[in-house]
């Protein structure tokens, strides 16, 4: 297997902001009259806002973004890389990788709560939320990866942290991995391989 193009998931895989998001979540939802447990909530990992809602069946209005974002901020400074991510990107790149970035995100988002991690310097390409019509598992934002930096299939692997992840990189062609680095618990067994360590996907160069 020759794979050239690292894209990894951002959230749960690279950076850790389960707890952030969760939070984040139930505070904008308790605004609405909606209580939740945190655990209720974990369905809304992985993917975008409107899908997160729909999952939830809950009533909002067009504000409930906006005001999603601002509690957010107050979370924020809670997450940070998981040990040893940002080293493996790096090292990757020193072996002559391509890495870059799929995440269901807004460029808003991107922009105001992942600036401060140097990824501008790291990855080649980002695709967010607004970058296509489709949204993960549905496969359109890793073929639009991989329009952008010219990568074939064969070439590409795709790994995150939720079984959206997985399946997306599946419907797209492309090897799917699984990280279990973040201690989540999540297990899919539709993905291609498994990432208990940092070393797991280094072994991979």
């Amino acid at each position: 297997m020759a794979l050239k193009y690292f894209i990894f998931d951002l959230d749960g895989t690279l950076i850790d902001t389960e707890q952030a998001i969760l939070k984040t979540w139930q505070q904008t939802l308790n605004e609405y009259g909606y209580t939740y447990l945190i655990d209720e909530i974990r369905c809304v990992l992985g993917v975008t806002t409107e899908i997160g809602l729909k999952k939830l069946g809950v009533i909002v209005d067009n504000d409930y973004t906006n005001k999603w974002q601002v509690n957010y901020s107050k979370h924020a400074k809670e997450t940070g890389y998981f040990e040893g991510t940002k080293e493996m990107l790096l090292h990757l790149k020193e072996k002559g990788c391509s890495v870059g970035a799929v995440s269901s995100r807004s460029k808003k988002e991107y922009a105001d709560f992942f600036s401060g991690f140097g990824f501008e310097t790291i990855f080649d390409k980002v695709i967010l939320e607004e970058d296509t019509a489709q949204h993960k598992p549905e496969p359109e934002p890793l073929y639009k990866y991989m329009e952008l930096v010219g990568a074939s299939k064969t070439e590409c692997i795709y790994i995150g942290d939720m079984p959206s992840d997985i399946q997306c990189a599946n419907n797209a062609g492309i090897v799917s991995g699984l990280v279990t680095w973040n201690g989540a618990g999540v297990v899919c067994e539709e993905a291609k391989m498994i990432f208990n360590s940092i070393d797991d996907v280094l072994a991979l160069v």
